[in-house]
C-alpha cells in the first residue's frame, strides 16, 4: 500500500506541474484565471487572493486551472497568438522539464538500464538482483529480501562469483539439495546467508524459489548527465511516435487492438510495481511518464494542449480565428472520443493488471 500511495502523490504531481506551467504563464500575461486547484472536486478547502479562488480538493490527484476562455480583453481568447501559444505549451515545457531534471540526476548517480534503449545496455556491468521471492522457498525461509544483490555462492572452502542471471542458476543447479552460503549486498553492507536449497526432484519450483533480475547502471559526470538526458530524451521521442503511429495504424486500419496504450490503472500498476524494485526504478519511470505525458499533449488531437496549437496555427495562417462554435463543437467530439477510448483502454488494464494477479 505504501508503494501504491507514493506512486499516487508522485504522479498527481506531474499533473500538478503541468496545471502550475499553465497557471503561471496565464497569470504572467495577464489572462484571468478564475481558479488554480490541487487535486479534483469536490473542494475541502478554498481561499480567494487577487481575485483567484486558490482550492484544495477531497481527489488528491494532480490539479486545475480555470482560465477565463472569452468575454473580456483580459481573457484567454483576447491575447495574441503568441501570448496564447506561450500559456498552452508551458505546461508542456513543465513535464519536459521534470523528465529532463529526472534523468540527469539518475545518470548523475548511476542510471538503472532495465529499461533504456538496447543502445545504452553495451558495455554495463550487471547486478543480480532479488525481484520477487517466492512463500514457502527456499530464500523465503533464509530471510532474503526484495533488493539483495547476489555478489557469489559459497560451498564449504569455494568460493563463486556470480555476474549474470544464468551463473546463479547453473550453480544454484549443480549444488541442488545442499547448504550454501549466499554471499549478498543489502543496503550497501555485504552479508552471507545460509540457504537450503532445493532438491533436483523440486527443481521445476526453482532450487532458491526467486525472480532474478540482471540489473546495470550507467554514471556520467554532473557536466555529461545533461547531454546524455537530452540523448535519451531524442530517442525516446523516436520511439513514443513509433509507438503512437502503430497504435493508430491497429485502430483505424488494423485490427483494432490497443494492447500497447495504457492508462490511467496501468500507469499506477506499473508505477507502483517499479518502487517496489527500488526508488531509482520508480523515478526512471515518474521520468518517462512525464516525458510521455509532454509528447501526447503536443500530439495536434483536439481536446488536448497540441489540438488547440494546431488551431492557433490556422488561425495564423487563415489570419481569422475559429469560430468559437466550431471550436467547441470539434473539441466535444475530439474529448469524447478520447473518454470512450480511456474506458476500453482502463478495462484492458484491470483485466491485466489486477484480474490477472
Amino acid at each position: 500500500m505504501i508503494y501504491f500511495i507514493i506512486s499516487l502523490l508522485c504522479l498527481g504531481v506531474i499533473i500538478f506541474l503541468h496545471e502550475l506551467g499553465h497557471f503561471l504563464m496565464a497569470r504572467k500575461h495577464g489572462v484571468t484565471v478564475e481558479e488554480f486547484g490541487i487535486g479534483y472536486p469536490p473542494r475541502l478547502f478554498s481561499f480567494k487572493k487577487n481575485g483567484v479562488v486558490y482550492s484544495i480538493n477531497a481527489i488528491p490527484f494532480g490539479g486545475f486551472v480555470k482560465i477565463v476562455e472569452f468575454g473580456d480583453k483580459n481573457s484567454f481568447a483576447a491575447q495574441s497568438l503568441g501570448k496564447r501559444a506561450s500559456i498552452l505549451v508551458a505546461g508542456v515545457v513543465s513535464n519536459f522539464i521534470i523528465a529532463f531534471l529526472i534523468f540527469t540526476i539518475l545518470f548523475s548517480i548511476g542510471m538503472p538500464t532495465f529499461a533504456l534503449p538496447q543502445n545504452y545496455q553495451e558495455e554495463v556491468v550487471s547486478n543480480i538482483k532479488i525481484q520477487k521471492i517466492e512463500e514457502e522457498s527456499p530464500a523465503f525461509s533464509a530471510g532474503l529480501e526484495l533488493g539483495d544483490i547476489i555478489l557469489g555462492i559459497k560451498y564449504l572452502n569455494d568460493y563463486y562469483p556470480v555476474s549474470s542471471v544464468q551463473d546463479v542458476q547453473e550453480k544454484t543447479a549443480e549444488l541442488e539439495g545442499k547448504k550454501i552460503q549466499l554471499v549478498i549486498e543489502r543496503k550497501g553492507d555485504q552479508v552471507e546467508i545460509e540457504v537450503l536449497l532445493r532438491p533436483e526432484s523440486e527443481a521445476a519450483k526453482g532450487y532458491l524459489g526467486v525472480v532474478l533480475n540482471e540489473e546495470g547502471y550507467l554514471q556520467y559526470s554532473v557536466i555529461e548527465a545533461p547531454r546524455q538526458s537530452f540523448i535519451l530524451m531524442g530517442t525516446l521521442t523516436k520511439e513514443m511516435l513509433t509507438g503512437l503511429g502503430r497504435v493508430f495504424i491497429n485502430l483505424f486500419k488494423g485490427d483494432g487492438s490497443i494492447e500497447e496504450l495504457t492508462g490511467p490503472v496501468g500507469i499506477m500498476a506499473i508505477t507502483t510495481r517499479s518502487f517496489q524494485w527500488g526508488w531509482d526504478y520508480g523515478f526512471y519511470i515518474l521520468g518517462i511518464i512525464s516525458y510521455a505525458f509532454a509528447i501526447f499533449n503536443l500530439l495536434p488531437i483536439p481536446a488536448v494542449d497540441g489540438g488547440r496549437i494546431f488551431f492557433l496555427g490556422i488561425e495564423k495562417i487563415r489570419r481569422r480565428p475559429i469560430a468559437q462554435k466550431t471550436e467547441l463543437i470539434i473539441n466535444n467530439i475530439c474529448f469524447s472520443l478520447l473518454v470512450i477510448l480511456l474506458f476500453v483502454v482502463t478495462i484492458k488494464d484491470i483485466n491485466l493488471f489486477i484480474l490477472n494477479n
